[in-house]
């Protein structure tokens, strides 16, 4: 193999060593045990690998700085991420640096390529999509520079980052299993983007739970959202005018559940009267306005704070295996009473 074919990654499959513990060698780090040290230099020997400057240069070793990529700054779902992550950050002596991608590609493209230019020591990342191979090459470059990363809330489509995540689909399965037991057929769900984990594995959920109680699936009650307000006000508008409207709407996220509740107040409709609806995630502004929404919850600070110390792991240990850690948080259901049968609806059983 030439000395241009050679990288970090062949150098840590040879030594049977992480990436991570590789680029500490490079970067001659007291940290690592005698015997992997001699792995990689055996490695190197044999393959004939010259590091790279401008790479060695981005060294970590000192680093008290995490980058954090969210995908929305104005959604409080990410604020009480951010919160648990602080929260860890500050019991390690860590700071945060914040980049938002505006649940755009391309502006994630841009983030993670800009975010080289800062001495980062490891990095939490909610993608936009979990089948973006530009983000997923990127995100494996960093891996190579002994960068750590940690996948949050959503994936990419390899198993090679740790990553936190939360039962989205045994919690939606759960909501819809409850509007059934208590009368519902005809309930709805505005989904989020198909290329995110959370939008598939709430749709199937939703789906399964049909399945389970033997019901049919109605295509036009299944309408595509993005995890925005916009798109859910007019999904909303467009169940609410069917000739034969939804009794329930579920929405799959909490900027959903504004859009529904926007339209709701367009048409006059009040909760669990005229209409039930269901959200994912706890919006603690709507327990203040005394709207009641009945919702799947989940501990969102914990969520952070477990992504934080996921990174701190990474930081103290020399060895990672292939398959990065995948740590999956319960869900529970909190019913307010949005979730009634309307009273339309109650009289025609």
């Amino acid at each position: 193999m030439s000395k241009q074919e050679a990288n970090i990654y062949e150098i840590a499959r040879e030594a049977g060593v992480s990436i991570a513990t590789v680029s500490r060698v490079m970067n001659h780090s007291t940290t690592v045990s005698e015997k992997n040290t001699r792995r990689v230099l055996e490695a190197v020997k044999k393959l004939n690998y010259v590091p790279n400057i401008a790479a060695r240069s981005l060294s970590t070793s000192t680093s008290t700085s995490v980058g954090v990529v969210i995908p929305d700054i104005n959604n409080p779902f990410f604020s009480q991420l951010l919160q648990g992550i602080t929260l860890a950050a500050d019991e390690m002596g860590l700071n945060i640096f914040l980049f938002g991608t505006n649940e755009s590609s391309e502006r994630e493209h841009k983030v993670l390529d800009s975010m080289r230019e800062h001495r980062l020591r490891g990095i939490i990342i909610t993608p936009v999509s979990a089948q973006d191979n530009e983000t997923l090459q990127r995100l494996h470059n960093f891996e190579a520079l002994g960068i750590p990363v940690v996948l949050l809330d959503r994936e990419v489509d390899s198993s090679a980052f740790d990553r936190v995540v939360t039962a989205d689909e045994e919690g939606v399965f759960l909501a819809i299993n409850e509007l059934i037991r208590i009368g519902h057929r005809k309930i709805a769900i505005i989904t989020g983007p198909e290329a995110s984990r959370p939008g598939r594995e709430r749709l199937r959920g939703y789906c399964r739970a049909f399945e389970e109680n033997g019901l049919p699936l109605r295509e036009d009650y299944i309408r595509k959202g993005d995890f925005m307000v916009d798109c859910a006000y007019e999904q909303t508008l467009e169940l609410c005018k069917l000739p034969d409207p939804p009794t329930a709407i579920f929405a799959s996220n909490n900027m959903t559940t504004y859009g529904c509740l926007k339209a709701f107040g367009e048409l006059g409709l009040q909760l669990g009267e005229d209409i039930a609806l269901f959200g994912f995630d706890d919006i603690e502004e709507l327990n203040w306005l005394n709207y009641n929404v009945s919702v799947v919850s989940r501990d969102v600070p914990e969520m952070g704070e477990q992504a934080m110390r996921h990174l701190m792991r990474r930081f103290e240990t020399e060895e990672r295996p292939e398959q990065g850690t995948r740590t999956c948080l319960s869900t529970e259901l909190i019913l307010r009473g949005s979730e009634r049968m309307p009273l339309f609806a109650a009289r025609e059983k």
